[in-house]
């Protein structure tokens, strides 16, 4: 017998148990971590994590509809306490709050400017939307921006179905007034304005009275100077510049001639100098 073969052999013997336990380790592995390496997973982790996407996914909406605008129209009831002129009025919300609210994307004549006074046709507007309003349950259709600097609510206001900025259209009493990015209905407005015009109804009836920006006060000789401004009467000077206007929280603010808002500024109130201004209650505009 060869004696190397022998002792090789009992060497071999020796460690040959321990080959087999590594075969048996490396052949065998962990079932998840298969199951995970190849994409197999268990049905009811599969069921699990589609329950999570969909809880999130409702999270998700109820985050981004807004309780108070929930529904099919997405309007936002109120009832209107106060109509102020033609295109704007006083609106209590069912949190009991009240809030000043200016119809888009039209303008009415002025009522009670201080400095021009009376517009043609600005009282039959006023007295239309309050008529029309006063005491009533309305519905308001946000645009993209929901406010003015002036914190006051921007909206398309429904009563009974029918939007009050294109009646006051159909009417002859209101112009179109783009100011973006409201623009929403702004091919209708300018449809219905045209058929207003052809027919020659409520501010059409006036030759050149109507402009790109607003009405002209000049034309009405009754009311206004020839320059256009009132005669001055307790003011200290014949041309006041400087606007007084009362926000939708009852702040009276003064705009100065170059101030970031004194040109889209409605003015309530016109003064001669600052003094005057803070003598009737109003603050400087910080803008």
């Amino acid at each position: 017998m060869n004696i190397r073969k022998v002792r090789v052999f009992y060497r071999f013997r020796k460690i040959l148990p321990l080959l087999f336990l590594l075969l048996y380790l490396t052949g065998c592995g962990n079932p998840a971590a298969k199951l995970e390496s190849s994409g197999n997973i268990p049905a009811q982790t599969e069921g699990a994590a589609d329950g999570a996407q969909v809880n999130q996914a409702a999270e998700k909406l109820n985050r981004e509809v807004p309780a108070d605008t929930a529904g099919d129209s997405g309007r936002i009831a109120a009832t209107v306490i106060k109509v102020v002129d033609g295109d704007t009025f006083d609106a209590r919300f069912a949190d009991g709050s009240v809030e000043r609210v200016r119809l888009i994307l039209i303008d009415t004549p002025e009522t009670k400017h201080p400095r021009i006074g009376e517009q043609p046709f600005g009282k039959e507007a006023s007295d239309f939307t309050a008529k029309l309003l006063t005491g009533k349950k309305v519905e308001l259709e946000l645009d993209v921006q929901e406010r003015d600097q002036y914190g006051r609510i921007l909206a398309y206001a429904y009563v009974g179905g029918k939007m009050v900025n294109k009646l006051l259209l159909e009417k002859g009493l209101a112009r179109v007034a783009v100011f973006p990015p409201n623009t929403k209905y702004v091919d209708e407005f300018r449809e219905i304005q045209d058929e207003a015009r052809k027919k020659g109804i409520g501010i059409w009836s006036i030759e050149n009275y109507v402009k790109e920006d607003g009405f002209q006060s000049g034309g009405d000789k009754r009311q206004t100077g020839e320059d256009g401004r009132r005669p001055s009467g307790e003011k200290s000077c014949q041309n006041p510049t400087i606007k007084g206007n009362i926000n939708s929280r009852g702040e009276k603010i003064y705009h100065l001639p170059g101030g970031r808002y004194y040109d889209v500024t409605k003015a309530e109130e016109w003064f001669c100098t600052e003094e005057e201004a803070m003598k009737a209650g109003y603050r400087k505009s910080k803008q």
